[in-house]
């Protein structure tokens, strides 16, 4: 896992990320504290990027793209940073070595195991159990109904997805090349002949699947921002990335930050987005831990429907009594959460961005690298796994000074290496 953040405002814009990776599955993983997710999109021009989640894109670490897009910027430059996002992504789209028929079959295997994984532990093992409590016989015929009807159950929420990969000809193409797939993954988790009928459902749910806007847990996270050449404000902006499937990217761009001297539905003079692992930043931000704060509400709610249903007990009301009270409580939890939301942006967002706004870029890389390390103390000292630690890589972005590294580590010592730096700006003068 990670831990990232973009903090911007009208001086510029500080980016920090974690250096933690995990490598290996369940109960098998092993962290290093060595990794670089923090980079420039550009040797000369004011444009950082971060990555998250997936270390690669279709087998390529996402560092040997980003260097080899460099390159191949080169000097050029756009007039606004949403430009240098369009031309990564068609970088990713266009650039033929940076995927193949081998890894795109690997990428769609791992989509479907994984996903059908998530079925027979969540859905058909638990109703095979419940059958196995009160006695019921079980047998292959039973296992594959209740298989078949979680998988109904599963394409029902699928058409209700929007599609990101809405060739026409899709769905048809991607079932007559990945069928043969599909039904190998089947066949080595499932200890028993399926039905043609109930692995053709299969195919056709994998196909729609990959064709929605649902990402695997794989999927990897981009994070550019900084400027264009027209832009005397920054802007951030964020991408999830699946990969190419069909000669198609599969990815969503996320929200945008776009920073200005005013405040209104597109603009802010000041803001703050966390990346991967975000609790700590909104712990930060609103006062109380994100899953403490959905307990408590789940708490008052349930307290209150349950009152609702003792008074019932207790005495006979009329049926239209009885649905006024209901909507009586309804209003209650409504109100209580928004005077919640209330005192959370009024106690503590709010004055916390009211310093933001007016913050020092000096003081912006401070508070990236602090919420960061915040993040990584709370892994350390909990029980939960160390997956966010090790140096932190921290940069601020300027109109004037372009990308300046405040914290920068280097696989190897910066003293023995004068030619990198040397080499380095080679051909851009």
């Amino acid at each position: 896992m990670t831990a990232e953040i973009g903090i911007l405002n009208r001086s510029g814009v500080a980016l920090a990320a974690d250096s933690a990776v995990t490598i290996g599955g369940e109960g098998n993983e092993k962290v290093y504290n060595s990794a670089n997710k923090l980079f420039s999109l550009s040797k000369i021009h004011p444009v950082g990027i971060m990555i998250f989640g997936g270390a690669d894109f279709m087998g390529v670490p996402w560092e040997t793209i980003i260097k080899t897009y460099r390159e191949k910027l080169g000097s050029h430059k756009y007039d606004s940073l949403v430009d240098y996002c369009n031309d990564f992504i068609l970088f990713l789209k266009t650039d033929s070595r940076l995927y193949n028929n081998e890894t795109e079959k690997e990428l769609v295997e791992k989509i479907f195991y994984n996903e059908l994984l998530s079925m027979l532990n969540n859905g058909v093992n638990e109703e095979i159990n419940n059958l196995t409590i009160i006695g019921e016989p079980v047998g292959n015929n039973d296992v594959e109904k209740i298989m078949k009807d979680e998988l109904e159950k599963r394409l029902e929420i699928l058409s209700e997805q929007e599609v990101i990969l809405n060739n026409e000809n899709f769905l048809g193409d991607f079932i007559q090349k990945y069928t043969d797939t599909i039904v190998t993954v089947l066949e080595e988790i499932v200890n028993f002949e399926l039905q043609q009928e109930t692995k053709d459902l299969y195919v056709e749910f994998c196909a729609k699947l990959v064709q929605s806007d649902i990402f695997s847990r794989n999927y990897s996270g981009l994070v550019i921002a900084g400027y264009g050449e027209e832009e005397i404000f920054p802007s951030l902006y964020e991408f999830q990335i699946e990969g190419i499937i069909m000669d198609e990217l599969k990815y969503e761009e996320r929200p945008s930050i776009n920073i200005n001297s005013y405040n209104d539905e597109t603009y802010s003079t000041a803001a703050m987005r966390p990346f991967a692992q975000k609790e700590m930043v909104y712990s930060f931000m609103n006062g109380i831990e994100p899953s403490l704060q959905e307990n408590i509400m789940h708490i008052i709610k349930t307290t209150i429907d349950a009152y609702n249903e003792i008074i019932t007990e207790k005495f006979s009301f009329e049926k239209d009594f009885l649905d006024f009270s209901e909507g009586i409580s309804e209003q209650l939890v409504e109100n209580i959460f928004r005077e919640v939301d209330k005192i959370q942006s009024n106690n503590y967002a709010q004055p916390i961005m009211e310093i933001l706004d007016i913050l020092p870029k000096e003081e912006l890389a401070a508070m990236a690298e602090a919420l960061v390390n915040l993040t990584s103390f709370k892994r350390r000292i909990s029980l939960d796994a160390e997956s966010v630690g090790g140096p932190i890589d921290v940069c601020v972005i300027t109109k004037g000074d372009g990308l300046v590294w405040i914290k920068r580590k280097h696989y190897f010592d910066p003293k023995l290496n004068y030619g990198f730096f040397q080499n380095y700006l080679k051909g851009m003068e």
